[in-house]
């Protein structure tokens, strides 16, 4: 596929950049690129890119690629600034940046102000024509993303970025990267080793990240062939965390018979109330459940008759999925403390959304019950391997990292979200909750008929980093926000800092 040649670019204000498209809806055209340039990373710009990526990834039947591919396309980009940003400064300090010992002598400086005054130094990168250009083309057999800065990098930068791919290509996994990783990070650090441990690991090979400096210019190539082999070569690694799921107790008989009590027709609160008056562990669970934000309604329950009453009594047989779980795994596992109220917060907001969605009363229990349960896997994959869990999650959050399952994958061998999944199957849950187990952080990916139920609580779990910041509005795939009747992100925003009020004040 030849590079994409010169052509004139309009700014467009609605999209935060200059292009050659007239709007995000564009026509997708083979051998037709879509070309983009801009100073700095605003949220428009962000909205942008991750929308035409979509877009593409999308018509081509590529989505599957699309967590280690937009994570590719993040680091690459934010290199670019960087290494644009550090021109600005080594000038405006008067600094020659090819001499290496003025280099050296320097970049720490540079690295300390980078992190302190970032918006400051890349609001002058327009001023001194220091641009990124992101184009997207594809063929037959080929989608390419080309990522251009208009500086040469030195020889000292340059050859930093050929150790890092070059050490890339002798990690069997992720894991020997944490282990092998120096703490320098400056331009292309443990990020870009990472971006391609997770290309790698979905199936893009080596040729898929191409590199070169010269000429004013640096370029970045990230090529997706139409054709994507997934070959997972740590099953060593994956049959020893299964088989922590076999040692796991089978869902209890006890949640079972009640169930089936409610489903009779003369089944009554006060029958089913003595039921689980048996068992004083979930009677606790139940009556902690209604006062909470996702149910409580007014003053604090104290009786269960009252709180069955409350949470209803169709609903308590799908909220009994996890409730029982919550039984099963709290005292066994360090981490479910922290997951659980994390689930849920997600459980509040859920409801929230599936209110906007004018879902019925057995969809909306449904939706609550799914996303009580839907890190399941994740509470497990903690307390399995915590290393390298809290590894990926201290740089997935510091550095931006577009996904922790690509991650997950690349490091572990399985993620949370495909081991919560097997634990479903193992207990015999609906296919609905194992779903969006599966799903959660690729809803994209996901059949039609569960994604009522499975966006959501992707969405939900958004707006929990996104109110953590550790995650942006414009990552959301325009799809599940149109799904979930937001018109714009900027509707989705106010939503989400209004809910978010709600929840802490109960």
């Amino acid at each position: 596929m030849a590079s994409p040649k010169a052509v004139s670019l309009e700014f467009k204000r609605e999209l935060g950049l200059h292009t050659n498209i007239e709007d995000i809806n564009h026509p997708i055209v083979e051998n037709t690129p879509f070309h983009f340039k801009f100073f700095q990373i605003t949220d428009e710009v962000e909205n942008t890119l991750y929308q035409t990526l979509d877009r593409f990834l999308l018509q081509l039947d590529l989505i599957i690629v699309r967590d280690s591919v937009l994570a590719a396309m993040k680091e690459t980009v934010t290199n670019a600034i960087k290494a644009n940003a550090k021109r600005v400064f080594f000038k405006n300090n008067s600094t020659d940046i090819t001499d290496e010992k003025e280099y050296e002598s320097i970049i720490n400086e540079f690295k300390s102000t980078y992190i302190e005054n970032r918006d400051e130094i890349e609001e002058s990168l327009q001023k001194n024509n220091y641009g990124v250009f992101v184009s997207f083309i594809h063929n037959r057999s080929l989608m390419r993303i080309r990522i251009m800065n208009n500086v040469q990098l030195t020889p000292i930068e340059a050859e930093r970025i050929k150790e890092r791919i070059s050490k890339a290509k002798t990690y069997n996994d992720l894991a020997d990267a944490f282990m092998d990783m120096s703490n320098d990070q400056e331009g292309a650090g443990l990020g870009l080793i990472m971006t391609l441990m997770m290309l790698k690991n979905d199936g893009l090979g080596e040729s898929a990240f191409k590199f070169e400096s010269g000429e004013n210019k640096t370029v970045f190539m990230i090529d997706i062939p139409a054709k994507v082999s997934k070959e997972n070569q740590q099953l060593e690694k994956i049959d020893h965390i299964v088989s922590q799921i076999d040692n796991l107790p089978t869902f209890p008989k006890s949640i079972k018979d009640i169930q089936d009590a409610i489903d009779k027709p003369n089944s009554s609160i006060g029958t089913i109330a003595e039921m689980i008056k048996r068992d004083i562990a979930l009677s606790a669970n139940i009556l902690k459940l209604s006062n909470s934000a996702a149910f409580r309604r007014g003053g604090r329950v104290e009786s269960l008759d009252r709180a069955i009453q409350l949470i209803g009594l169709k609903e308590l047989q799908t909220l009994l999925y996890s409730l029982a779980t919550k039984q099963m795994l709290e005292d066994k596992f360090p981490a479910f403390t922290a997951i659980w109220e994390k689930s849920n917060e997600s459980a509040f907001y859920c409801k929230s959304i599936g209110q906007r969605m004018d879902l019925n009363k057995s969809d909306l229990s449904n939706l609550i019950a799914a996303s009580l349960l839907h890190d399941i896997g994740e509470i497990l994959l903690l307390s399995f391997d915590k290393h390298h869990m809290n590894k990926i999650k201290t740089f997935s959050t510091t550095r931006e990292i577009a996904s922790t399952i690509s991650m997950e994958e690349s490091a572990i061998g399985i993620t949370h979200s495909k081991l919560g999944a097997m634990v479903g199957e193992k207990w015999g849950f609906p296919i609905l909750y194992t779903k969006a187990m599966e799903y959660h952080h690729r809803p994209l990916l996901v059949d039609d008929v569960y994604v009522d139920i499975i966006y959501p609580i992707y969405l939900s779990d958004m707006m929990i980093a996104i109110n953590a910041k550790e995650a942006k509005s414009s990552e959301i795939p325009a799809e599940i926000l149109k799904v979930c009747k937001f018109q714009s992100k900027a509707e989705f925003d106010s939503f989400r800092t209004k809910i978010k009020e709600q929840y802490s004040a109960d």
